[in-house]
């Protein structure tokens, strides 16, 4: 591998983000920090953003008295603070209102046209404006958007359509041998079996959606904002400040009620323009709050900000990736968030760090020897295993690894007894030993967490990599919690 490019969805920027464009957002940042740190620097793109065309968004703006750029252009600052308040470290934010973004639909869909993959047709549906999409009577309850428990509108347009259908039997094929993978392997086999059922053609322009992009053949129809959205991850690292040469993407991530755009739609779109097809697309699955599907009408959506500001960047990042397995359903609350802090990052980590900074500060080492001192088994973290749960998305069984260390060392520490063993003049040897020992393990510690608590990390790196173990006691990594 000599680059890897990691995208999240772009976000339709409707409202401010919540804990579920976080969780998908932190993974694109586990990734991107993890890979560079094997390819070096200039190696890896991190693409996010937001989407900002479509009925949705020009009717949230309708009823605040503002056009739907001003809406987005309010909107977006808050989605950028809300990453960099998480420490995410993307390399380009897509805003799908970009001039050079637009051109790009354009080719891109004149291409299409072009190959003979586009016709234009009247139709009947029903269209939901919540997702953007036309549902079929099959896909309602009770005659409403199960999502949106609204009642779809009746529209009868002519419209542009893709030759969806024409891809059918090789979607199939590239699917079935991995060749474009899909994971886990639940959703690949969903997405499978709904494809066999048969495709039908889709729409891809609307008449009466005047905020979106312009059919280059026809500017009386505007592009179909999911079209739009999706060609984002071949426009943006073209316009991005890392330039072109990082298309396809290594991994397209999300949550699995936008895989079908992701692993049909947006292959086939690529397979007509005769575009790489992306390598691996992920979905993960949804969030509910103290068991409870997050809702506004509710009350429980969570602010990512709101969690950040209390427990600290690193915190929230380890619950929401420690919490459950990344690609299944999981319930978040905040006590169990507030139990992980004390119990796990204050407790076991950062009670860690600054007992043997303690112990080291307070004792008279001499380091002309250090690195002759033998290396304890029992503290020994395996990388290679480490690389291979992050290679496969296990980010919960990597951080139980890296965790089992601090464990590991903390044990050792009660047995060993260092504060007993500096006050005997004849134990030297074995002090030193033993501290060296939980120097190097904590140096192990914070490399290993360089990629999923970078701020915790860093101080860990900065307090303890020091040639002459002239390390001081900086007090706790987690501070106590207020009630």
């Amino acid at each position: 591998m000599k680059k890897y490019y990691v995208t999240t969805p772009i976000y339709y920027i409707n409202d401010v983000p919540h804990i579920g464009h976080a969780y998908t957002t932190i993974v694109g940042d586990v990734l991107k920090r993890f890979y560079k740190s094997k390819l070096g620097k200039g190696k890896t793109f991190f693409q996010t953003g937001v989407d900002e065309h479509g009925a949705k968004i020009a009717e949230v703006a309708g009823l605040k008295n503002k056009s739907p750029k001003e809406f987005c252009d309010e909107l977006v600052p808050k989605f950028q603070q809300t990453w960099k308040n998480l420490n995410i470290n993307y390399d380009y934010f897509m805003r799908t209102s970009n001039k050079r973004h637009e051109k790009i639909v354009g080719d891109i869909l004149t291409k299409i046209y072009n190959n003979k993959d586009i016709y234009k047709k009247s139709y009947d549906g029903l269209y939901c404006v919540g997702c953007e999409k036309l549902l079929k009577k099959s896909e309602l309850a009770g005659g409403k958007c199960p999502d949106h428990k609204t009642t779809p509108k009746k529209m009868s347009e002519e419209n542009y359509f893709f030759k969806l259908s024409k891809y059918q039997k090789k979607l199939i094929n590239l699917i079935e041998k991995d060749r474009l993978q899909i994971l886990p392997v639940e959703r690949k086999n969903e997405i499978l079996s709904k494809i066999k059922i048969g495709l039908d053609d889709i729409s891809i322009s609307r008449k009466e959606v005047t905020w979106g992009i312009p059919i280059p053949w026809d500017s009386a129809q505007t592009t179909y904002v999911w079209i739009d959205a999706l060609i984002n991850y071949f426009s943006g690292p073209k316009i991005g400040p890392k330039h072109d040469g990082w298309f396809p993407a290594d991994v397209h991530l999300m949550a699995k009620d936008i895989l079908w755009f992701h692993a049909v739609i947006w292959p086939a779109l690529c397979l007509s323009a005769k575009l790489d097809l992306p390598k691996t697309i992920f979905a993960h699955g949804f969030f509910t709050v103290d068991g409870e599907k997050m809702s506004k009408t509710i009350g429980n959506v969570v602010n990512p900000d709101t969690w950040v500001k209390k427990y600290g960047a690193d915190a929230v990042r380890y619950y929401l990736l420690s919490a459950f397995p990344f690609g299944q359903d999981g319930d978040v609350c905040e006590d169990e968030l507030a139990r992980k802090y004390t119990d796990e990052l204050a407790n076991q980590l950062g009670n860690l760090v600054n007992r043997v900074a303690t112990l080291i500060q307070n004792s008279k080492l001499e380091t002309k020897n250090l690195k002759k001192v033998v290396g304890e088994e029992s503290l020994k973290i395996n990388l290679n295993e480490l690389d291979n749960y992050i290679n496969n998305f296990q980010f919960d069984i990597a951080l139980k690894e890296i965790f089992k260390a601090v464990h590991c060392a903390n044990e050792f520490i009660e047995r060993e007894k260092p504060w007993e063993l500096s006050k005997q003049p004849e134990e030297y040897v074995q002090l030193q030993y033993v501290l060296v020992n939980l120097v190097r393990v904590i140096n192990n510690i914070g490399a290993c967490l360089e990629s999923f608590l970078p701020e915790t990390a860093q101080k860990i790196q900065k307090q303890f990599n020091k040639k002459d173990l002239k390390i001081k006691a900086e007090g706790s990594l987690f501070p106590k919690l207020e009630k």
